[in-house]
């Protein structure tokens, strides 16, 4: 069965075929025997099937599936379909009475089942406006919700599923339009703060690292959650003596800067992992190298950052 949104614009326009139709005829006669009626009706209900199937009448813009996503922005559009459809029903209902009260005499007045249909046509125009206005409004909601569900709910930054679907986007590019490094950045001795000071000690250290990358870096730059104490920057437009001066000046930042959190002053130093993305990359081959760069960078002492070109 074809969803309620999909039905809307279909009725439409057999509507308007069927008008046409009418109003045609009706310029060169009154009446119309109720067989003939019945013709006009299957010609019209033909023309917009074969529309339909041919991809005349592209119905894509009136799915809402991202609604589907969301619990409850799926239950308002599913009761707004609802009720949507009641009215298209009573629609219908006062369709049926019209033609049977039009069929009561052996022929039809062509003229008053026109205006009846165009009144239809109308009525049905209304509700598909007011679908479309709902359908819209749905949809800002889905990408505010999307929004929210792609930034971290503790430093504010994006997430690690926003990080996989922008490297997405960028590797769907046969060639790279410019260059592009990633930054793999893990907080050093992250356990022993958690062990020393506590773990909302911890969350402030890991909002206070958020702010400095994000107050590191140029506009069109990303800074992402990767996991736990973990972070990456995908710095673009630049090359590879930009990409280790930014490495450079976030160490630096975190050196010369202490969080303060209950009268203590806690010193917080990061050890970065820095690889540029290749054309025909992949992700898993993007975290994997800068991964092996950030073990490096711990391994010899941390507070450093080491590349994995």
């Amino acid at each position: 069965m074809m969803e309620n949104s999909q039905a809307h614009p279909l009725l439409v326009h057999f509507c308007k075929k069927l008008s046409t139709q009418l109003e045609s005829l009706s310029m060169r006669q009154g009446a119309i025997d109720p067989s003939e009626f019945a013709e006009l009706v299957a010609m019209a209900t033909h023309e917009v099937i074969d529309s339909f199937i041919s991809g005349e009448y592209n119905l894509a813009a009136y799915r809402n599936s991202a609604a589907e996503e969301y619990k409850e922005l799926a239950e308002q559009s599913i009761q707004f379909y609802i009720q949507t459809s009641e009215k298209i029903g009573q629609i219908s209902d006062q369709q049926a009475i019209v033609l049977s009260e039009s069929t009561k005499d052996s022929l039809i007045d062509l003229r008053a089942i026109t205006e009846k249909f165009s009144e239809i046509q109308n009525h049905l125009s209304d509700e598909v406006a007011r679908a479309n206005d709902v359908i819209r409004f749905l949809i800002e909601q889905v990408k505010s919700l999307e929004m929210k569900t792609s930034l971290d709910p503790l430093t504010k930054v994006f997430n690690r599923y926003a990080l996989q679907e922008h490297l997405k986007v960028i590797l769907e590019k046969e060639k790279l339009d410019f260059d592009i490094f990633a930054l793999m950045i893990d907080v050093d001795n992250f356990k022993m703060i958690n062990d020393r000071f506590g773990h909302i000690a911890g969350d402030k250290v890991l909002i206070f690292i958020a702010k400095i990358l994000q107050k590191a870096l140029r506009e069109g730059d990303h800074v992402y959650r990767f996991g736990g104490e973990e972070f990456i920057i995908l710095l673009n437009r630049t090359d590879l003596e930009g990409a280790k001066l930014v490495a450079e000046r976030l160490l630096n930042l975190c050196r010369n800067n202490k969080l303060l959190f209950q009268n203590q002053q806690i010193a917080v130093t990061l050890s970065i992992g820095l690889t540029k993305i290749l054309n025909n990359d992949t992700v898993d081959r993007i975290i994997e190298r800068s991964d092996t760069a950030l073990y490096r960078a711990k391994n010899n002492g941390k507070d450093q950052y080491e590349m994995e070109l």
